[in-house]
Formats: structure tokens, C-alpha cells, sequence
């Protein structure tokens, strides 16, 4: 555990660098750049707390009832939304003062007040459910095992070790925003500088509310160099491997450079699917003689998202050959947990294969699988012949199911 502790911190602090974390940036800026002297800690602690309790503390709990955070992190954005037109629009800012002058008042009696402390913890608890889908491989095998059998001591202390290291930069953001608007001089500059974080803030809430985030998170993972694009993913491979214990696999996954194709044993059915997009309900089974791609994944995963122009490629490329691709969507956070937000995602990403929807981990389980997104490739008598988790090595996987295709019925 202390490998994956010191490697959660250093992948938190390189969030700063993944694109998944534009949105929340300009909601630090703002949100520290006025207030009291313990602002941004608020903000910090605030952002931490949310994190954790949303995504491990609670993870089970929530799954079980059904509960979606989904629309908690739209409220989050239109209230950071608005807390930017107030910076950005003073009479706004006013109008906002006087409607929500009982809270404030309840905020009066309570320890820190006139700190900025309650301001900075409600924010960023909103901030924190803003951000939680920016995770990477080691938070997504800790969030399924807290989702499926609820939080041990380890996943707390990777979390929150993920949480410290991504506070780093947030607060070095923060406190560059509050020097300077103290520097800016003379007031209508100050005001000026305001106005522009408030700005930045609006546009992120929007961006968020739309979902427009997730296009213009891919459109940057794209003009970045690979190299920096992967870099918190590569940090977080090796001791993701090492989570993969806590939910033991008995399929080693082989080298990328196997050959020939090891055979791994029968492939489990499928189990606890709720529903079907695209398809009507399949079974190994009644796929014995086809080339079946299992593809665990979930519509908020940045990985997911990134791998998903190759899943549905091989698929076109390949159905007509004997290829079936299933997406088992197996629902990393609360909001992925909601069947109208999957028929959503999977409509407008053009996703043509079939999804079976595993809310329970039921399917996941079985394959005693660990990582969003992950690959089962299954031949035609129904053996697992190859395993890949993450993203890259698209290549081999596409060598893979060429490979089992030809391989005879």
C-alpha cells in the first residue's frame, strides 16, 4: 500500500496537467480571489471532503439506493456559474447577497465566520463533484472496489493521498489569484482583474451544465503531445496493477508481445445485466462460433473516452467477419448509475454495438476485473485468448482479433 499511496500523491499533482481539470481551474481562481484570509483552505478542504465522501466513503451506499450525483454536479456548476456573474457583474453579486441573506445569516453563527472558511468549504465541495470524473486508472480500481464492497482503509488513504497531491497546484492557482488582485493596484483594476475570473468562471459552469467539457477535453487530449496526454496514466499503471490484488484476477493479463494466443480458460457469462442498448440480450453462449470483444467501460472515464474511437472502429471494421463487440458499461460514478444518461452518452458518442448495463458490478466481478476501461478477447469456443486494460497498444489489440478470426470455427 505505500507504493500506491506515494504514487496517488504524484498523480494528483499532475492532474493539473490533464484536461480533464480545465473546468475546475477557473472555479479556484475565482472563488479564492476574494473573501477572508481563510478562503482558500475552505475551498481546499471543501474540494478534498467532497472528492472522498462522494467516491469512496459513500460510494456503496449510494450505488445501492440508486442514488445519482449527476444532478448535485449540475447544481454545483450553475451555483460556481452564478458566484462568476456575481464577480463579473457587481449588481448581480448584490442580487445574489440579498437572496441568499438567511443563509448568510445561519453562516454568522457558525465557528470561522468572517474567515471565509464556510464560504471556501461550500465551494469547494461543489468543486469536488465537478472533478471527480477526472480520474485516472489507480482511483478508478480504488472507486470500484469502494462501489462494490464499500471503503477499507486502504482505499481512504489512496484517495486521499490522490486529493493531497491535487491540492498542490489548485492552491499554488489560488494563491497566485489572490496576490494578484492584492497587486493590481489601483481599485478599477483590481475590479477589472475580478471581473475577468468571474468571466472564466461563468464560461466554466456553462461548459459543464452543456457538457460541453467532455468534447473540449478530448479536442485538447488530441492537440497535446501523446507523451503529456499519457503522462498521469502512465504514472498510475504501476501501482494500479498493484490494486488489482484487492480484487484478485486468476486471468493473468500476458504481454502485449504474446504469441501465440495463450488460452485463459472459459469466458464467464454474462451476469446481472439490466439492460440492453443497441441489442437485444446476448449470451456467450449463443455466441459460440463468433470473435467476442468484452469492453468494460463507462461514459464519464477519460480513458474510456479516449479508447472508444478504436472499440467502434475494429467493430465497423470487423462485424462483418465474425466480431462482436459488447460494452459492458459498468458505472464508475453515481451519475453513470442512471440508464437515461447511458442511452444519452452511448446516442451521442454514434456507439453502434451493443451495451449491456451491469449497475450491480455483476459482470465485472466475474471477470474479476479492476480497470476502465478493460479488454476480453474471446474466441469462437468461448476462451479468453487475450486481456488488455488501459488505454494504447491499439495495434496488438486489432493483431488480436485479426488473429481469431482466422483461427478456425
Amino acid at each position: 500500500m505505500p507504493l500506491a499511496v506515494a504514487f496517488a500523491f504524484a498523480a494528483g499533482l499532475l492532474t493539473i496537467l490533464a484536461p480533464c481539470t480545465l473546468p475546475v481551474v477557473p472555479f479556484v481562481l475565482g472563488s479564492s480571489s476574494n473573501g477572508g484570509r481563510l478562503r482558500t483552505l475552505g475551498v481546499v478542504v471543501g474540494f478534498g471532503s467532497s472528492f472522498v465522501v462522494t467516491t469512496v466513503v459513500l460510494a456503496s451506499i449510494l450505488a445501492a439506493v440508486g442514488f445519482s450525483t449527476g444532478e448535485l454536479r449540475t447544481g454545483s456548476a450553475i451555483a460556481l456559474g452564478l458566484v462568476g456573474a456575481g464577480l463579473l457583474v457587481p449588481v448581480v453579486g448584490l442580487r445574489l447577497e440579498a437572496v441568499l441573506a438567511p443563509v448568510g445569516r445561519l453562516g454568522n453563527r457558525m465557528p470561522g465566520r468572517g474567515t471565509g472558511l464556510i464560504g471556501g468549504l461550500v465551494i469547494g465541495g461543489a468543486i469536488g463533484l465537478i472533478w471527480a470524473p477526472c480520474v485516472g486508472p489507480l482511483m478508478a480500481a480504488v472507486i470500484a472496489v469502494a462501489v462494490s464492497r464499500g471503503p477499507t482503509l486502504e482505499t481512504l488513504a489512496i484517495a486521499t493521498a490522490y486529493v493531497a497531491g491535487a491540492a498542490v497546484p489548485l492552491v499554488a492557482v489560488a494563491a497566485w489569484g489572490r496576490r494578484a488582485i492584492r497587486r493590481a493596484g489601483r481599485p478599477e483594476q483590481r475590479l477589472r482583474l475580478q471581473r475577468l475570473f468571474g468571466a472564466l468562471m461563468l464560461g466554466a459552469g456553462m461548459l459543464v451544465v452543456t457538457g460541453a467539457d467532455i468534447p473540449l477535453e478530448n479536442c485538447l487530449t488530441r492537440l497535446l503531445p501523446a507523451g503529456l496526454a499519457n503522462l498521469t496514466v502512465t504514472v498510475e499503471e504501476l501501482p494500479a496493477g498493484e490494486s488489482r490484488t484487492t480484487v484478485a484476477s486468476p486471468l493473468a493479463i500476458p504481454s502485449s508481445d504474446a504469441a501465440p494466443l495463450p488460452d485463459l480458460g472459459p469466458a464467464p457469462e454474462l451476469a446481472g445485466i439490466t439492460a440492453w442498448i443497441n441489442s437485444g440480450p446476448l449470451t456467450l453462449a449463443g455466441l459460440r462460433g463468433k470473435v467476442v470483444l468484452i469492453h468494460f467501460w463507462t461514459f464519464g472515464c477519460i480513458n474510456c473516452i479516449h479508447v472508444q474511437p478504436y472499440v467502434k472502429a475494429w467493430f465497423e471494421r470487423y462485424a462483418s467477419s465474425g466480431l462482436v463487440v459488447i460494452g459492458v458499461h459498468t458505472p464508475e460514478l453515481s451519475f453513470e448509475r442512471d440508464l437515461d444518461n447511458v442511452r444519452n452518452a452511448v446516442a451521442t458518442d454514434g456507439v453502434t454495438f451493443p451495451v449491456a448495463f451491469d449497475p450491480a458490478f455483476a459482470t465485472w466481478n466475474a471477470y474479476h476485473n479492476s480497470y476502465w476501461p478493460a479488454f476480453y478477447f474471446v474466441d469462437r469456443s468461448g476462451h479468453i485468448r487475450h486481456v488488455q486494460a488501459g488505454e494504447g497498444d491499439y495495434a496488438r489489440a486489432e493483431q488480436v482479433i485479426q488473429d481469431l478470426l482466422a483461427e478456425p470455427g
